[in-house]
């Protein structure tokens, strides 16, 4: 017969069977992680991707209230900008001020 190495008869017996077994499962894990998460440049994450990203894109980024007053303040400031200022008429903000609604309108006087 001829002699054949068994757990029984090794230096190291059931204590390396053990050891492998332990390695084994843990690199099965490690290899079930692998399989289970797909990296993001795989096709199927980059579908994932785009849907959440469309979902971002049709959402509001604001409420409508919110959008309201981002308006009208959009609005304030263009009026403001057409507005003619105190330079325009070359006097003071002081005199500016005081003259009358009508008279802001007429275009400044090129002397």
């Amino acid at each position: 017969m001829t002699e054949r190495l068994t757990p029984e008869k090794s230096p190291w017996g059931w204590k390396a069977l053990f050891i492998f077994c332990i390695l084994g499962g843990i690199f099965m894990f490690i290899f079930w992680l692998a399989v289970t998460n797909e990296p993001d440049y795989m096709p199927s994450q980059q579908q994932k991707q785009n849907t959440q990203q469309h979902a971002f894109k049709n959402a509001p980024a604001m409420s409508q209230e919110a959008i309201a007053k981002a308006q009208a303040d959009r609005e304030a400031r263009e009026a403001l900008k057409a507005a003619p200022t105190a330079d325009a008429h070359a006097m003071t903000e002081t005199e500016h001020a005081a003259m009358p609604e009508s008279h802001e309108q007429a275009p400044a006087h090129g002397h």
